[in-house]
């Protein structure tokens, strides 16, 4: 099987259940992270291991930009919840690997379940052609030059803009996007599918031709994987405590 899990933000033990509910394996399934692995929550280090212990994957998200910008001395020392992360003897690997994410992948059907493009955030309405997009974006090094550039930074980072691309700079609820602003899946045009992460206000939703897996449970939400072989999905709410 094929999962594809939305924001877990260092809840380590949210993702531990959520693995051990849906009964992955990996030698049989592969795991797919919208990004935001990192941050906030309470145990990014070994949310980080759970991750490369099953062969996981994942896309780059604005909390791994932060963390690697952080990291390299080009932005302020990072928060609280990230400095166990940073003191780990295997830090070097563990960014490394962060840094490689791409930005935008396709996955092809599989079993009886649609093809879908992932992506953190959301998609430019001027976006047409995304295989183009998804080669070039992540081919290119992976430098901090671009982690900072236009298309990672609304790729990574976007939730209302116009029709022309023009981002707000917004995290409440999709309401609050005040005209000539929308939530940008507003504008897509395309007819993939589209899996994304990172808007908790405006929670799980799924339409015709997106679909929203940040359940906010770094906000005490629920962690949301979607099964694309059987479009079905699986979700665990935050342990408090």
């Amino acid at each position: 099987m094929r999962w594809v899990v939305g924001d877990i933000q260092g809840c380590a033990r949210e993702f531990e259940k959520l693995l051990s509910v849906i009964r992955f394996d990996p030698k049989l399934d592969r795991l797919w992270c919208l990004g935001d692995l990192i941050n906030r929550g309470p145990d990014s280090l070994a949310t980080l291991r759970i991750w490369l212990d099953i062969g996981g994957r994942s896309l780059l998200g604005n909390h791994e930009i932060h963390a690697l910008l952080a990291y390299s001395g080009v932005r302020p020392e990072p928060p609280k919840s990230l400095r166990a992360l940073f003191a780990a003897p295997d830090v070097d690997e563990l960014m490394a690997r962060l840094r490689a994410c791409p930005v935008l992948v396709h996955l092809p059907p599989s079993g009886g379940g649609p093809g879908a493009w992932i992506v953190h955030a959301g998609l430019n309405p001027a976006w047409n052609d995304l295989p183009a997009l998804a080669r070039r974006l992540n081919a290119e090094p992976h430098d901090d030059a671009w982690l900072q550039s236009g298309g990672v930074r609304f790729a990574t980072s976007v939730r209302c803009c116009t029709a022309e691309g023009l981002p707000l700079k917004y995290s409440g609820p999709p309401a609050g996007c005040t005209p000539p602003y929308q939530p940008w899946d507003s504008f897509y045009r395309g007819n993939a599918l589209v899996v994304h992460g990172h808007w908790a206000a405006r929670g799980f939703y799924r339409n015709r031709l997106t679909m929203g897996l940040d359940s906010g449970c770094v906000y005490g939400g629920e962690l949301t994987a979607w099964c694309q072989e059987e479009d079905r999905l699986v979700r665990i709410p935050a342990i408090s405590g």
